[in-house]
């Protein structure tokens, strides 16, 4: 309840503003409490794992339940459709909090040590799926593996969701049929 708490409040309000005795209380739970969970700029990354798949735990993404589509694929194009599925639903949930953690990393260097593990371990899962497709013998033979999941990893920013859907206007169905062709394009064609 405490980081379902301090991501609504950084979602909404943004990092600086949000402050431990405010969660504390919109959570109905005492200030101590809220301490247990961590400082304040560890509720920001622990907000964006809870939003992301419901649980605080940093585990690799193709292992979450939530990626059974993507390893149960059988074809490159149901590859892309599970994936855009699985990377709109996180960010859609997600993109707020992201906001207050990019914007807080901008001006705290603690901050943006945490936002610096939660995009490495990003970086990583992205490798790992692009591990997975050469596996299977799907991927583009025309551009290296490495560089493809690089590519891959700005592909699925959540910056790109928010500048398509909150900048220009773009509903997440549209976004996520988007995806999933830039997706096709991107890793196998």
């Amino acid at each position: 309840m405490v980081i379902d708490t301090a991501a609504q409040l950084f979602a909404a309000q943004g990092y600086g503003p949000t402050s431990l005795r405010q969660i504390a209380q919109t959570a109905g739970v005492s200030l101590e409490t809220v301490r247990a969970q961590g400082r304040k700029r560890s509720l920001l990354a622990s907000s964006v794992r809870v939003l992301s798949f419901g649980r605080d735990v940093d585990e690799p993404v193709l292992a979450a339940p939530e990626a059974d589509d993507l390893r149960k694929a059988s074809t490159p194009d149901e590859f892309a459709l599970a994936a855009a599925r699985l990377l709109t639903g996180l960010a859609s949930r997600t993109v707020g909090v992201w906001r207050a953690f990019v914007s807080a990393a901008a001006d705290d260097p603690e901050v943006d040590a945490e936002l610096s593990q939660v995009q490495a371990s990003v970086r990583a899962n992205v490798g790992s799926a692009v591990e997975m497709l050469s596996g299977r013998g799907w991927l583009r033979s025309d551009i290296e593996p490495d560089e493809l999941a690089v590519s891959l990893w700005l592909l699925v920013s959540i910056e790109n969701y928010d500048k398509l859907t909150g900048r220009l206007g773009w509903s997440p169905r549209r976004y996520e049929q988007w995806l999933t062709r830039a997706l096709s394009d991107l890793l196998f064609r």
